[in-house]
């Protein structure tokens, strides 16, 4: 009787590491590709999130600018204000001080809900590379009325402005009483950021609820 010698089927030592070569090859470009993906993600969400913030800043600021108005307010102790419309480095040179503050209408009340006028008192301050706006939640305050921040753009390494008369740019404005500041509300008003990396903003507005 014959006896058959059995062969044995499976994979040689070669065949193995060829499939081992080819699987990492393919694993190594998956990664390189969710990789690349994963990070065109998060470039896409830190753009969009750029985009927002600038396009807040420029509504708001559109909206303050073109709203402003020359009209005296109190401070917190009930005496007379003498600014009236403030912007520069000058006045808001240092960390988490106002660079620019002035006093706006059209601040809506939805269906009169509130017992308040529209006006509202408007500043804004460069803290920590964060641009922020303040407002008060009455415009003429008390010691007790709280004040509101808004944090609008991060990333912000200086603030700024610049004034036109209608001749002239000026890189101050001081709006109050003589002789502190002139009577007069500027026409135009730049407002120029500068960004982490260099990068640079400047838009102009147009300034005064009455022009």
């Amino acid at each position: 009787m014959k006896k058959y010698a059995q062969k044995q089927s499976g994979f040689t030592l070669v065949e193995v590491l060829v499939a081992l070569f080819i699987f990492s090859i393919l694993s190594a470009a998956s990664i390189a590709v969710l990789t690349s993906t994963l990070r065109s993600k998060d470039l896409m969400s830190r753009k969009s999130d750029e985009l927002r913030q600038r396009s807040t800043l420029r509504i708001l600021l559109k909206s303050d600018f073109a709203n402003s108005l020359a009209i005296p307010k109190t401070d917190e102790f009930g005496q007379p204000d003498q600014v009236i419309f403030m912007g520069g480095s000058q006045f808001g040179a240092g960390n988490g001080e106002q660079f620019l503050s002035l006093s706006r209408t059209g601040w809506d009340n939805p269906g009169g809900l509130e017992k308040r006028s529209d006006l509202q008192a408007v500043s804004y301050v460069l803290r920590d590379k964060i641009l922020v706006r303040q407002v008060r939640a009455r415009f003429n305050p008390v010691t007790a009325t709280p004040l509101f921040e808004q944090s609008l753009m991060k990333g912000v390494e200086a603030v700024t402005l610049g004034f036109y008369d209608g001749e002239n740019w000026r890189d101050n404005w001081l709006t109050g009483a003589p002789p502190l500041g002139v009577a007069a509300m500027p026409v135009l008003a730049s407002v120029e950021l500068e960004f982490e990396g260099g990068d640079k903003l400047r838009q102009v507005f147009r300034v005064g609820a009455d022009q």
